[in-house]
């Protein structure tokens, strides 16, 4: 009986193997998804100074589902080779790195935020496209202060975005933009290390989860076809929802946009910064945004509330990673984002945008 158990054991391909596969498909993952097109599209908008359309225009007043409708499909149409890319790699984590290898990648503590935030720097994806893979390294026992900082770093960090900026905007926009994803990440770092020092945290899968005996290729598709299962339906509805609402949330053009009172104007920043943090949108298309906002005369101060808030979370992203991190930590990042994109807005007013 012995010698059929043993036979029958699975075995797992050497770990060079395993190390190898992760690597192609990073590499293959990400020079499809994001640095290919990056290398197409940048000259593109060094040439004409411009991202095209904000995604946020050309949606009615009010609410109206066929607005919410063309909202996600331009949405999806421009984030789906990411967001494939990141359940991908996500169920690659999940089934493929021991978790030895992951706390020595990301460290823990400050040293962990530090790298987190550094490997997010070649990633570049959206809020949306980095939460599959901040779920799969939650699951993983991954350091929460390493994981929060490699999530929020990818939209934060991300330097194409810079580069936008720079052939979109005038220069004191880049660095605006560049303070702002610095001050969300460091803040982020700093209450996910509170947090962990003061709150004992729970992985999400115990050390003493049983032993999966299924062949990797199985677990593998197993835990893709799970966190799509998981994630994808609530955010396919949420995106139509929040595109249908995109009228109330931003308002361009109403009154309050134009006041000129300081109460009104820091209350249009205010409800900006938030309805900034509910929206997903595509990365770098905030660059976009504020330009349009520009052109049809809203201040810089409060066009620059969304300049962070909108590419650093949004609702469904927070929605897809609630079961990776502590709910009222999430709701302290949230709070983190909006209080720098109001900061980001009195930066503008200072230097006079």
């Amino acid at each position: 009986m012995a010698d059929t158990h043993i036979g029958t054991r699975r075995t797992e391909p050497p770990r060079w193997a395993v190390a190898l596969g992760f690597a192609v498909l990073v590499l293959g993952g990400l020079v499809w998804a994001k640095w290919a097109p990056y290398w197409v599209k940048v000259p593109s908008v060094a040439g004409s100074h411009s991202l095209g359309p904000s995604i946020l225009a050309g949606g009615e007043s009010g609410v109206s589902l066929s607005a919410g409708l063309r909202f996600a499909g331009t949405y999806f149409l421009a984030i789906w080779p990411a967001l494939v890319v990141g359940l991908v790699l996500a169920a690659a984590v999940q089934t493929a790195l021991p978790r030895a290898w992951l706390a020595r990648l990301f460290g823990r503590g400050l040293g962990g935020g530090v790298r987190g935030s550094a490997l997010a720097l070649p990633s570049m994806m959206c809020s949306c496209c980095a939460a599959p893979l901040a779920v799969g390294l939650r699951r993983r026992a991954a350091d929460l202060t390493a994981t929060l900082a490699y999530w929020l770093g990818n939209p934060a960090l991300n330097p194409v975005v810079l580069v936008f900026c720079a052939f979109v905007l005038p220069w004191e926009w880049t660095v605006l933009r560049a303070v702002a994803g610095v001050a969300v990440v460091v803040g982020a770092v700093a209450l996910g290390r509170w947090w962990a020092e003061r709150t004992p945290v729970v992985d999400v899968v115990p050390d003493d989860e049983p032993v999966d005996e299924r062949p990797l290729v199985v677990r593998f598709l197993a835990a893709l076809g799970g966190l799509a299962i998981r994630l994808l339906p609530e955010y396919l509805l949420l995106v139509v929802a929040l595109g249908a609402f995109r009228g109330v949330l931003f308002p361009v053009g109403a009154s309050w946009l134009s006041g000129t009172g300081i109460a009104l104007a820091v209350v249009g920043v205010v409800l900006l910064a938030v309805a900034g943090t509910l929206l997903p949108i595509p990365t770098g298309a905030e660059v976009a945004v504020v330009a349009a906002l520009l052109a049809v005369g809203v201040p810089g101060p409060l066009a620059a509330a969304l300049l962070i808030t909108l590419p650093a979370l949004s609702l469904p992203s927070l929605l897809m990673v609630r079961n990776a991190f502590p709910r009222r930590l999430l709701v302290a990042v949230t709070g983190v984002v909006v209080g720098v994109g109001v900061l980001t807005a009195v930066g503008a007013l200072a230097v006079g945008l």
